[in-house]
């Protein structure tokens, strides 16, 4: 009988083709020298078109950093060298074992569109702890993920679009037939419901286009010093209608130093946590908003936003900042929304330099932000005094 003796090349090369994950391989400048077919069929492109391609072309390289960061961790993966008693292995800096958390990024696939998934990102290095590249793995969760996130977005749309339409025409037909028939009172009623069907869709649109800006990195902001209780108390008077029945309960400490962000960027993402609070909370409950001075390097202001609605499952936390991520619940159902606002407010908040975080149990939910409370400038000025 004869042995049949297969290379380790033809090895990785069977795994690679084989595999339903997205499977590429960079070299330590992050240029991409090798990948598969579920890779190339997930970005679009083919596999020698990505070849000699840089890393960023396929995974955001931002947000795998800032995945990296949310888990405790500063910097890339790096390996360790023979000289540290672990043999070259590869782990994430801190780490107590070899087995690496699973990061978040965005992917870049095809038709433009982008999805969050899970990846794992590993150094490769030589027997002598050389660093040779990195290995990137993005989980395809289902073959045709691509698709069915690009068929939900449509959905969605498309249902959020024809609500507010179908009311629109509705009453514009009515008041057209009708004419002088309809009492001055009813013709009131009917030009307001087509004006808040008509902000509706405005809103739509704002957050659609906030998301592509977002997306392609496109967000203008204009950065400067902005009085953190000022913009508040101005975002709770334009919430005032909204918030009926429910208190709004302010825990500020006294001295507060100015946010370091973009003015209107900073009123969007306070109108979004506190219009979330008022929204999936019972009337006559507590809206509590809190904010203190974070002594850190840099300084941060940190504030919250707190509920006392019905809470999030621990199972439902981990998408709640996902595109169109709405929970299914009585209270929810009740509400409008496309469940973009939280996903277009984590992007705001990361893009003015901050993180957010959710904490949430039966009775409470408390979104809390840090943001810088000065300028990177002002923070060096400062150290050199």
């Amino acid at each position: 009988s004869q042995t049949l003796t297969i290379s380790t090349e033809e090895i990785w090369r069977r795994l690679l083709a084989g595999s339903q994950d997205g499977i590429l391989v960079s070299g330590p400048d992050q240029i991409i020298s090798a990948c598969n077919p579920a890779l190339a069929k997930l970005v679009g492109l083919s596999e020698q078109e990505l070849i000699g391609q840089p890393l960023s072309k396929v995974v955001d390289i931002e947000s795998l950093e800032r995945s990296l960061k949310e888990r405790g961790y500063s910097e890339l993966p790096a390996c360790d060298t023979p000289d540290s008693g672990n043999n070259g292995d590869c782990r994430l800096p801190g780490s107590h074992s070899n087995a690496a958390p699973l990061l978040s990024t965005t992917v870049f696939c095809r038709s433009s569109m982008n999805l969050v998934m899970p990846v794992d990102h590993l150094p490769i290095s030589d027997p002598s702890g050389k660093m040779l590249g990195y290995l990137t793995i993005i989980y395809i969760v289902h073959a045709s993920s691509v698709q069915q996130a690009q068929t939900e977005f449509v959905s969605t749309v498309s249902h959020e679009l024809r609500t507010p339409l179908t009311s629109i025409k509705g009453f514009a037909d009515t008041i057209l037939r009708a004419g002088e028939r309809l009492e001055a009172g009813q013709q009131r009623r009917y030009v307001g419901i087509i004006k808040d069907q008509a902000d509706r869709l405005t809103r739509l649109v704002e957050d659609l286009l906030a998301v592509s800006r977002l997306e392609s990195k496109k967000m203008q902001l204009t950065m400067r010093a902005i009085d953190f209780s000022e913009t508040l108390q101005r975002v709770i008077r334009n919430l005032a209608d909204k918030a009926g029945s429910h208190r709004i309960a302010l825990n500020l400490a006294v001295g507060l130093p100015p946010v370091w962000a973009d003015a209107d960027r900073l009123e969007q993402i306070l109108t979004n946590l506190i219009d979330n609070a008022i929204k999936y909370s019972p009337p006559q409950s507590t809206v509590t908003i809190s904010a203190r001075d974070i002594d850190t390097a840099p300084e941060m202001i940190e504030f919250s936003v707190s509920d006392e609605g019905v809470g999030i499952p621990p199972e439902h936390l981990p998408q709640i900042f996902t595109k169109f991520s709405r929970l299914d619940n009585p209270l929810v159902r009740q509400t409008e929304g496309t469940g973009l606002g939280l996903y277009i407010t984590r992007s705001l908040v990361l893009a003015l330099g901050g993180d957010i975080k959710v904490e949430s149990i039966p009775g409470k939910t408390t979104f809390t932000v840090r943001l810088p409370a000065t300028s990177l400038e002002q923070q060096a000025a400062r150290g050199r005094d």
